[in-house]
C-alpha cells in the first residue's frame, strides 16, 4: 500500500514519515538546510508492504506535490492542532480528490503543543474541512513525535487499512517517472508510479516523449527487489537502451505507444469556492500525473462556466501530452495560481480539431463520456459509426482486445471503422432508396456517383455499395450506380450523338473533340457540351480537357498500366512504347490516374497505389 502525505508547510509531514519509518525523507541538501520539503521523498515499511510518499506542503512546490499522486494510493492527511487547517490542507485535499484517492485518514499533529480546548477546537475545524468530501467519515488521530504511543497508534490504524492489492490490470503497462539517475555497475535507473497494468523483468517499453524503445533489466517494488511490477505500485526500474540524459520527471514508459496529443478534451470540474468564472480561452496550468503543460480552455458551448459546475471542455496545451481515457488532470489558474478545478480525460486525438463546436463532433464527445470501453462503443454505435484507430488509442486497446468487444457488442470492422450490423442494413437502405428516387425523377439518368452520398462515411460507403453490387441489389458502370432493373434512355438530341461517339471514340487513342468536330463537320462547343453530358450520365469518361474515353477501353489500359507496375515503377516512355499511344494522350491519361489515386508520379516514374482504376 502506497500512503500519500498531504497537508500545509510546516504541519510535520516529514517529521511524521521519520517518526513511523525512521527515514528522513528530505533527501536534497537544500531540503535540510532549509528544514523545507521540496520534492518527492519516500520511505518503506513492512519490507515494502508499505511505503509512503512524503510531498511537498508549500505553494511554490504545489507541482511536485501533484506529481506524488495516484488515484490507487491511501491518503494520509497532516493537520498541525496549532494552526488548524491551513489554505495548503484545502487545496491538497481537493487535488486528492480530483486525482481520484478515495480512502484515507488524517492525523492531527504537534499535539503535545496544544491545550484541549484548542485540540477539540482544531477537530471541530478538521471536520469542517472534510464535510462532503471522500475524508468525511475517516478518523482524526491525535498525535506528537515526541509520544511513541501516538505515533504507534497511528501505524496500526494504517495496517489495518492495508489495501488489497489485487486490482484489475486489463489495461496496458504505464509508469509516471518522477526520478531518474544511474547506478554504478547497472546503469539507468526510473522510479514512478505504475498507472495501469504490469510490467515484468525483461519487459520491452516505449519511452515517451523520444519514443525510444528500453528494456526492463531489473525491477524494484516499494524498495524491494522484484520479478513485476503492478498498477499501484511504487517502481523503480533498471531499463538498457536509454541514457539518462533521454529521461526525466513527466516522461512515461508504456508498453504501446500512446497518442501524443495537444488537444485533450476532458470532463471538467471547477472547484464550487474557485472565484471567478471561467472565460473562453481561459490559460491554465496543466497537470497529468508527473507531467506538465500550460494551456487554455476551450469551451465547448458558451462563452463562460460558473464554478461548482462540471462540463465537457478541451483542453490546448502548449506541449504535447500523452494521455489515455479516464486519466485524472489536474487544472491551476495561471494568473491566481490556485488550483481551478480537476477532470477526467474523456478523448485524446493526434488529429487537430478544425472546428469545435460541430453538432457531429459534440455527439462523439458525448459518447465518449462513458466509464467502460463498453459502455463508451455501444454509445458510439448509435451513432452508426466510429474510427477504431481513434478508439484503441484513447483506451490503449490491441486488435484482439477490440474484435472481441465488437463481437459482443454485435459490430463488424470495415477498414478503419466500426459498424453495427443494423446500421449497415440501414446505410443499404438508404443507399438503393436514394438511388431509387433518383432514377424515378431522371429516366434517362444511369445511377448516382458516390458524391450523391457524402453523409456515408467514406470506408463504410465502399464496402456497403461492394456489397450490394456483388449481390446484385445494384449494378456500377463507369462509377456510376443503378438499379439492374433499370434501362436508362437517352434524350433524343444525345442518342445520335452516342451512337456515333461509340464507334469512334473505341480505340486505344481516340479522336479528340477538335477531332471529331471536324470530321462531322459541327462546331466543337457543340459536340464538347455534348460528350460532357454522355460523361456526366455516365456512358464517357472526360480524362482531360478535350479528351473523353470509352469506360470498358479505359479500363483495359489500366489493366496494363497493373501488369507494367508489378515489375518495376514506368516512365511515360516505357508507357507510350507499350501501349502504342501517344506521347501527349499518354501524358493525359497517366495524369488522370494520378488525379484518381490509380497511380502516383514519383520523378520521372509513376508507382502504381492499387490494383484496380
Amino acid at each position: 500500500m502506497i500512503v500519500t502525505l498531504a497537508g500545509h508547510v510546516d504541519h510535520g509531514k516529514t517529521s511524521l514519515v521519520n517518526a513511523l519509518t525512521g527515514v528522513n525523507t528530505d533527501r536534497l541538501a537544500e531540503e535540510q538546510a532549509r528544514g523545507l520539503t521540496i520534492d518527492l521523498g519516500f520511505a518503506y515499511i513492512d519490507g515494502g508492504e508499505i511505503g509512503f510518499v512524503d510531498v511537498p506542503g508549500h505553494q511554490k512546490f504545489i507541482h511536485n506535490m501533484v506529481a506524488g499522486v495516484a488515484s490507487d494510493q491511501f491518503a494520509l492527511l497532516v493537520i498541525a492542532a496549532d494552526d488548524g487547517p491551513m489554505p495548503q490542507s484545502k487545496e491538497h485535499l481537493e487535488i486528492l480528490s480530483l486525482v481520484g484517492v478515495s480512502k484515507g485518514i488524517i492525523a492531527m499533529t504537534k499535539c503535545d503543543r496544544v491545550s484541549e480546548d484548542r485540540l477539540s477546537t482544531c477537530e471541530d475545524e478538521i471536520r469542517s474541512l472534510i464535510t462532503d468530501s471522500f475524508l468525511q467519515d475517516a478518523p482524526i488521530l491525535r498525535t506528537s513525535v515526541e509520544s511513541p504511543e501516538s505515533i504507534a497508534h497511528l501505524l496500526a490504524t494504517i495496517r489495518a487499512a492495508r489495501q488489497d492489492t489485487t486490482i484489475q490490470n486489463t489495461r496496458p503497462f504505464r509508469l509516471a517517472i518522477d526520478r531518474s539517475f544511474t547506478v554504478r555497475g547497472s546503469g539507468v535507473v526510473v522510479t514512478g508510479t505504475v498507472h495501469a497494468g504490469s510490467v515484468d523483468t525483461g519487459a520491452e517499453l516505449f519511452h515517451w516523449p523520444s519514443g525510444k524503445t528500453a528494456r526492463a533489466r531489473g525491477i524494484r517494488v516499494q524498495n524491494t527487489e522484484s520479478e513485476r511490477a503492478v498498477r499501484g505500485d511504487r517502481c523503480a526500474l533498471n531499463i538498457s537502451g536509454l541514457d539518462l540524459s533521454d529521461v526525466g520527471r513527466g516522461d512515461w514508459l508504456t508498453e504501446v505507444r500512446g497518442p501524443t496529443t495537444t488537444e485533450i478534451t476532458v470532463e471538467l470540474n471547477v472547484l464550487s469556492d474557485f472565484p471567478r468564472t471561467i472565460k473562453q480561452w481561459t490559460p491554465a496550468h496543466i497537470y497529468h500525473a508527473t507531467s506538465h503543460a500550460t494551456a487554455h480552455i476551450a469551451l465547448h458551448s458558451g462563452s463562460r462556466m460558473a464554478p461548482g459546475q462540471t462540463r465537457l471542455v478541451d483542453l490546448i496545451c502548449d506541449e504535447p501530452l500523452t494521455v489515455c481515457h479516464g486519466d485524472n488532470i489536474i487544472v491551476r489558474d495561471h494568473g491566481l495560481d490556485t488550483t481551478l478545478g480537476g477532470g477526467r480525460v474523456v478523448f485524446a486525438s493526434e488529429t487537430k480539431t478544425a472546428r469545435r463546436r460541430t453538432p457531429q463532433r459534440l455527439a462523439k464527445l458525448a459518447a465518449y463520456n462513458g466509464k467502460t470501453p463498453e459502455t463508451v462503443c455501444a454509445a458510439l454505435l448509435e451513432a452508426h459509426t466510429f474510427s477504431l484507430p481513434e478508439f484503441q488509442a484513447v483506451w490503449q486497446m490491441n486488435d484482439t482486445q477490440t474484435e472481441a468487444l465488437l463481437t459482443a457488442q454485435g459490430a463488424i470492422r470495415l477498414s478503419d471503422y466500426a459498424i453495427s450490423k443494423t446500421s449497415l442494413g440501414e446505410f443499404a437502405k438508404v443507399i438503393v432508396d436514394r438511388i431509387t428516387q433518383h432514377l424515378k425523377k431522371d429516366t434517362s439518368s444511369r445511377g448516382l456517383k458516390v458524391d450523391a452520398f457524402k453523409d456515408i462515411p467514406g470506408a463504410v460507403l465502399n464496402q456497403v455499395l461492394s456489397a450490394l453490387v456483388q449481390g446484385k441489389r445494384l449494378t456500377v458502370f463507369n462509377g456510376v450506380y443503378g438499379l439492374p432493373s433499370h434501362q436508362a434512355e437517352l434524350p433524343e438530341e444525345l442518342k445520335s450523338i452516342w451512337t456515333r461517339a461509340e464507334q469512334a471514340l473505341n480505340n486505344t487513342q481516340p479522336p479528340s473533340s477538335g477531332d471529331l468536330a471536324k470530321t462531322w463537320n459541327q462546331s466543337q462547343p457543340a459536340i464538347q457540351k455534348s460528350l460532357k453530358e454522355l460523361a456526366h450520365r455516365g456512358y464517357l469518361i472526360q480524362i482531360a480537357d478535350h479528351r473523353f474515353y470509352l469506360p470498358d477501353v479505359l479500363n483495359n489500359i489500366a489493366v496494363e498500366v497493373v501488369t507494367m507496375a508489378s515489375q518495376a515503377p514506368f516512365t511515360v516512355r516505357e508507357f507510350r512504347d507499350a501501349t502504342g499511344i501517344g506521347r501527349n494522350v499518354a501524358i493525359d491519361i497517366l495524369e488522370y490516374f494520378d488525379a484518381k489515386g490509380f497511380t502516383r508520379r514519383d520523378g520521372n516514374h509513376r508507382k502504381l497505389l492499387r490494383d484496380q482504376l
